[in-house]
């Protein structure tokens, strides 16, 4: 189902336990790594010897991740050096060669006091992407995948994600624990629950129901811990980019799992699921 893989890396080590989990659990994946030379930040375009040591960076990046995974078994990779902003240039990247998932580290951990806020390029690609992007904040060794989470409102930013878990369930004959997320003052929908189970049932998924309150972060959390992967949406789009809500920023930063945030997805990926 997952073809291509796209991982952004900047040498330093952080994406570390990032690449070592896609390559346990997408292991048939054809895996591009790529490390942006920001020509964006002050005085690159200046200074000679510091663009120097930047694109050496890149490269050292670029061995790095090929390194690892190597030693998890992945022998071919596609590697790039390119110079630009580090969200757009992933973007541009990822649409032009077909990603189907990217896969990039949370910048803050749990344990620092700014532990909700995301780095900027992250931040920038979750609310500009057409491709889902799975991101994990700390290692995990919960591979292959046989339980996954759906994190939903029953909100129409939630249908895209509600379909690929769906999907994902189906293609890698995982169980399926949907989550009715309830916002503040709102009353409990079990359609809203129920609909998503009926879809899921057209593809032979075990489906488990459950409800959490929007303001009980930690008991959301622990549905996590009985699951491998998650699938939430990322947020309203408004004009060119979407929010990015309070939900989404809590899950990226405290899950222990991989969560995969799904805004739009390409026709022909369905297409491509459809035919599995």
């Amino acid at each position: 189902m997952i073809k291509n893989i796209l991982i952004p890396t900047d040498g330093y080590g952080l994406e570390d336990h990032v690449i070592r989990y896609v390559a346990r659990a997408f292991p048939f994946a054809k895996f591009y790594v790529i490390s942006v030379i920001n020509t964006y930040e002050r005085g690159v375009q200046l200074t000679d010897i510091l663009y120097k040591e930047m694109r050496e960076s890149a490269v050292r990046a670029i061995e790095r991740a090929e390194e690892l995974l190597k030693q998890e078994g992945i022998d071919f990779v596609h590697a790039n050096i390119l110079e630009g902003l580090p969200s757009r240039s992933i973007l541009k990247f990822a649409k032009s060669h077909d990603i189907d998932l990217i896969a990039m580290r949370v910048y803050c951990r749990k344990s620092t006091a700014s532990a909700h806020r995301l780095g900027s390029t992250l931040r920038n690609v979750l609310r500009r992407t057409s491709i889902p992007v799975l991101t994990l904040a700390e290692e995990c060794y919960k591979v292959p995948i046989k339980r996954i989470l759906l994190l939903t409102d029953g909100s129409g930013k939630s249908k895209m994600a509600e379909n690929y878990a769906i999907l994902l369930s189906s293609s890698y004959k995982a169980d399926l624990e949907i989550l009715y997320i309830q916002e503040p003052g709102e009353e409990y929908h079990r359609k809203k629950l129920e609909n998503v189970a009926w879809k899921a049932s057209h593809w032979n998924i075990n489906v488990n129901l459950a409800e959490k309150k929007l303001e009980n972060m930690n008991a959301i959390i622990e549905h996590f811990e009985n699951n491998d992967l998650a699938v939430m949406g990322i947020g309203k789009k408004r004009l060119f980019w979407r929010e990015i809500g309070h939900l989404s920023r809590f899950v990226a930063t405290h899950s222990p799992i991989p969560v995969i945030f799904v805004g739009s997805l390409k026709t022909r990926w369905f297409q491509r699921m459809r035919r599995k």
